[in-house]
């Protein structure tokens, strides 16, 4: 079974590409669950499962989320988010099963990026309990670098009009190569949001107006910027929900972690600025992340050829 289709191998590095059916509509007979993802199943709308999809060019491990809320119009959403290009920092939007009320999306293996945080953490007596640990793992600039995927993911849902409205590090996903990729996008921006529940992403406006925009989505940026230098925190440690929608809708802010420096806290509270049309932009973000990133050039060089080459590439037929 092949999990990746491959395309291209250009410079001596292969690109490659998920297996993609030509039309959103999956049938039943296609399609094989195996077992549900652990705490990556605990998705906004149902259990995430790991599966199989089955095509002309062979079989694909997928990623299969079960749709329990009543979402309008879902085949309408999943035809366009299935179009979208391929980036490398978003997971491919494969298709729906009607029969099994059942998105499809391209399968990544490395799990979530706040598991690996804080697997990548060692205990500390710091005020977050779980922050600047005294061997790291890895430096800030590896840290710095998934802030800038997120980032470069989350400009391109921008300009293609989608809002996240769930965005934390619980669900953006890790390639076994560190590549962050985001999902769970696509969903939320066409249901109504008077029944959900505040969360500790969500901004000011949010809270209080219940709305979904992409200005809301920059907010909950900086906060997974947040979990991102804490290796994992919980948001507002030591208060209760209750005691975060009050007191952030009143403008406050959580404070510099003692590790994190300036330049990258003024980022956090760029996005939490309390008019949304004064918060940073996500191009705004990667320009303000890469000095410090100098070192990872090639990466980035890199990224920017797999996209060209992404693009390129024609979907594979059912």
């Amino acid at each position: 079974m092949k999990d990746y289709f491959p395309q291209f191998d250009l410079t001596g590095y292969a690109v490659y590409q998920p297996l993609t059916p030509s039309t959103a509509a999956i049938q039943a007979e296609n399609l094989t669950f195996f077992s549900r993802l652990g705490s990556i199943g605990l998705g906004k709308f149902g259990d995430v499962w790991k599966g199989e999809l089955r095509t002309k060019q062979g079989a694909a491990s997928v990623a299969l989320r079960q749709v329990t809320e009543n979402v309008p119009d879902i085949m309408q959403i999943v035809k366009y988010l299935q179009k979208l290009p391929n980036h490398q920092n978003i997971v491919k939007c494969l298709g729906y099963c009607e029969e099994y009320r059942t998105t499809v999306h391209e399968f990544v293996s490395g799990g979530t990026l706040l598991t690996f945080l804080q697997f990548n953490n060692q205990s500390s007596k710091s005020p977050y309990g779980n922050i600047k640990p005294a061997k790291p793992r890895f430096d800030e600039s590896k840290l710095l670098k998934f802030a800038w995927q997120v980032a470069k993911g989350m400009e391109f849902l921008a300009s293609n009009k989608i809002i996240h409205g769930n965005l934390c590090a619980h669900n953006i996903m890790m390639t076994e190569d560190r590549i962050c990729k985001i999902s769970d996008y696509g969903m939320t921006s066409f249901m109504p949001l008077s029944g959900s529940k505040p969360t500790r992403w969500m901004s000011p406006e949010g809270m209080q107006n219940k709305k979904w925009s992409i200005e809301g989505d920059v907010w909950s940026y900086g906060i997974l910027l947040w979990e991102i230098v804490t290796l994992g925190a919980r948001p507002y440690p030591k208060m209760t929900m209750d005691m975060v929608k009050q007191q952030v809708t009143k403008g406050y802010r959580m404070p510099r972690p003692s590790h994190c420096g300036q330049e990258l806290y003024s980022i956090m509270t760029s996005c939490w600025e309390m008019e949304p049309e004064k918060r940073c932009s996500y191009n705004a973000i990667q320009r303000k992340l890469e000095p410090t990133m100098e070192v990872y050039h090639e990466y980035l060089s890199l990224q920017n050829l797999d996209e060209r080459l992404y693009e390129s590439v024609a979907d594979i037929t059912v």
